[in-house]
């Protein structure tokens, strides 16, 4: 880990104008990590992990701490982000109680929106831009499409009702997946604009590693959205599947026989994609 995002990320959170409760997963890092923060944040709850459990599932940790210590919200902050010392006072007072908050994504130093919450912005309502050119101000929040969970703010009883991460996605995608629950559950995402947050990140390692897990990302994301029929969807998503992949094998450098074999896996946990769609229908802190 980046000694300086943990720095940063622990000391906005110690800043904050809403005082907080830091609980920290280690998923088992061996860059000096284990002893940093003990000794650096005393005051934080240390929870270590023998290996690395993924992003949901380590979330999934906090968030049943939180639970169990009788929270009355939960905010899920990655490493590599802080905040603005009134993010999560500018997001409590516009809380309903039972939406899911989202602070507005910037970039590390603050100066530009982070290049994939850009994507956000563009699948959620056109009000927003309309205030901005058209009225020249903001509303304190905007119903919003889904949103990345670098930074999430959830009341309890939204995480009563939804739960956590599902466990059959390791890194990435789990957010979406919890889109999907939102919207079957009728639950909105509300973008609090005024509220900051910065997300130092870049697009880097192994591209091609990457590519590879998206396949596998996409294909089980589509399989366990509980909107849409699964069966129905099998051919359909084969189809898509060589459709939108197959004409860019030499860019994204997949090697022969993934498609065949993500199918077989996707067939092979069919029992367990089925289980996790019943489960995640219930109105219940599954996956805790």
């Amino acid at each position: 880990m980046h000694r300086g995002w943990i720095d940063r990320c622990l000391k906005s959170l110690s800043d904050s104008t809403v005082p907080v409760i830091p609980v920290i997963i280690d998923n088992g890092s061996a860059d000096g990590t284990r002893d940093h923060i003990p000794t650096h944040y005393p005051d934080s709850i240390w929870l270590p992990q023998e290996k690395n459990l993924g992003f949901g599932q380590a979330n999934n940790l906090g968030i049943k701490y939180a639970l169990e210590h009788n929270a009355d919200y939960v905010l899920l902050l990655n490493q590599d982000a802080a905040l603005a010392t009134d993010a999560i006072q500018r997001m409590l007072d516009v809380s309903d109680g039972q939406s899911l908050l989202s602070p507005l994504h910037l970039n590390g130093d603050g100066t530009r929106i982070d290049h994939l919450f850009r994507i956000s912005l563009q699948l959620s309502t056109n009000l927003m831009l309309d205030d901005l050119l058209i009225n020249h101000t903001l509303a304190d929040c905007y119903d919003s499409a889904e949103i990345c969970a670098a930074c999430w703010l959830m009341p309890l009883s939204l995480i009563q009702q939804i739960g956590g991460f599902n466990p059959l996605f390791f890194h990435y995608s789990e957010d979406n997946n919890y889109y999907h629950r939102l919207l079957y559950h009728q639950k909105k995402v509300l973008l609090v604009p005024k509220a900051q947050m910065y997300h130092d990140r870049q697009i880097v390692g192994n591209v091609n590693a990457f590519n590879r897990r998206r396949l596998h990302r996409d294909l089980l994301l589509i399989a366990c959205d509980i909107n849409r029929n699964i069966f129905r969807r099998t051919a359909e998503i084969i189809r898509q599947l060589f459709r939108n992949y197959v004409h860019e094998l030499p860019k994204r450098q997949y090697i022969p026989g993934t498609y065949f074999l993500e199918i077989l896996w996707l067939i092979t946990h069919l029992p367990a994609i089925i289980r996790s769609r019943k489960k995640e229908k219930r109105i219940a802190p599954n996956w805790l």
